[in-house]
């Protein structure tokens, strides 16, 4: 909603991280050394909004301590977000710029706040919001440079975006959300033709009382950059129970694959999370961040259980055990003809956080993974060599400027 008097906001973000990993992203083996290092993102960010528009710059610098040497001047600063908004009227408003794009639980469009970069977009959206409903129309189109005549698109990156989401409650017990993307890459073989895939579904949550239930379903279509034909799926279910200031959960996600062994299967049956924030559900040491890729095509299952205990307003714990599983064959390299044990392994993870002050927070955590044997043959290394990742975290968001009455944010 646009706001009733013009206000500007002016803050900071400063988040640095140390990082132990031995086995972060792949297995390690018996002669890897652990890495440790130190990562810092600082950003910058102002808000000016008033009745009929609204204007956001987000400025942010990240960097591993020690990546320069002293006293060299090397530009590291870019834009995370800019964007303008401008209001119609009460319901209808149109934001152009580079902006972070995130739907429901992230599972297709999520900002990946974890990395210290983080995800953002250059985009135009659309948004309605009247009587409960809301519903967002974008789309972008990216190209390297400015040119005089058409040229192709090389960068790792989609060349077409667009979506829709439509999202209700209902009695406040019922959320429901569908969602639409298209993204379309160029082919391989041509430096102009565009093939596309689509993605669709609905996304659900129940609460009452101490339980909440959660739902989704993805279904995706289309080509692949090899023009093959897509057909592929993901569902989730997710339950939780809260008792006093303990929280349990359960569930599973299953991400289709494609079956290496059906060399009659012309489709491509491998589903992808597109701009996921995949570091919040496949586990924090991020094995699986391109599904695709890091299961060989052979798509994900995730078996889990989570638990989550508030000592206080101030500290709570939370610890995850994943267990994970391909959904479809991969191909044996020792045996070309038989498919690989479809267990992959188990990851426990933990982490404290402690809001040390209303704007500096403490986290810290601590993951170990214990890979079967299948997984060397996704990451290589040694299942048998020890796994782990340790991480401690200290953000500052200070606020240099806020109003006296500042109206609500997105």
């Amino acid at each position: 909603m646009p706001a009733s008097q013009p206000f500007a906001q002016i803050g900071a973000e400063l988040r640095s991280r140390a990082e132990w990993r031995h086995g972060y992203g792949t297995l390690a083996d018996e002669t890897s050394k652990p890495a440790l290092f130190i990562s810092q993102r600082s950003r910058l960010n102002a808000e000016y909004q008033e009745k009929k528009f609204r204007v956001k710059l987000s400025l942010q610098d990240v960097r591993v301590w020690g990546d320069e040497e002293q006293l060299r001047d090397l530009s590291s600063t870019a834009l995370h977000e800019a964007w303008g908004e401008f209001n119609f009227s009460g319901h209808l408003s149109l934001r152009t710029g580079r902006q972070e794009l995130v739907y429901d639980d992230h599972r297709l469009l999520g900002n990946v706040d974890w990395v210290q970069q983080a995800r953002s977009h250059d985009a135009a959206l659309l948004k309605f919001d009247k009587n409960g409903w809301k519903a967002h129309l974008g789309g972008a189109y990216n190209n390297q440079e400015e040119s005089f005549f058409k040229t192709g698109y090389t960068l790792n990156n989609y060349r077409v975006l667009s979506w829709f989401w439509l999202n209700h409650t209902f009695k406040d017990k019922l959320k429901f959300s569908f969602t639409g993307i298209t993204d379309g890459f160029q082919a391989n073989d041509t430096t102009g033709n565009i093939l596309y895939r689509g993605t669709l579904g609905p996304h659900l949550e129940l609460e009452t009382g101490s339980m909440k239930l959660k739902g989704t379903f993805y279904y995706q279509f289309g080509k692949n950059a090899s023009r093959a034909e897509i057909s592929a799926f993901m569902a989730a279910l997710n339950l939780s129970y809260k008792v006093n200031n303990l929280t349990f959960g359960a569930g599973v996600d299953y991400l289709s694959g494609t079956d290496a062994l059906d060399t009659g299967n012309k489709k491509y049956n491998t589903f992808n999370t597109l701009y996921a924030t995949n570091h919040l559900f496949y586990g924090l040491m991020d094995y699986f961040l391109n599904i695709p890729a890091h299961t060989r095509g052979g798509g994900l299952t995730d078996i889990y259980g989570q638990t989550r205990y508030k000592f206080s307003d101030k500290t709570s714990l939370a610890v995850d055990l994943h267990y994970f599983l391909l959904s479809n064959n991969v191909i044996n390299p020792a045996e070309p003809a038989a498919s690989i044990d479809k267990k992959l392994g188990t990851e426990v993870d933990a982490v404290l956080d402690y809001k040390l002050l209303p704007q500096v927070n403490l986290k810290t955590g601590f993951s170990v993974m214990m890979p079967a044997s299948s997984m060397e043959v996704l990451k290589g290394g040694d299942k048998d060599a020890f796994q782990g990742w340790g991480w401690v975290m200290i953000t500052f968001k200070p606020e240099f400027f806020t109003p006296k009455t500042p109206e609500p944010g997105k």
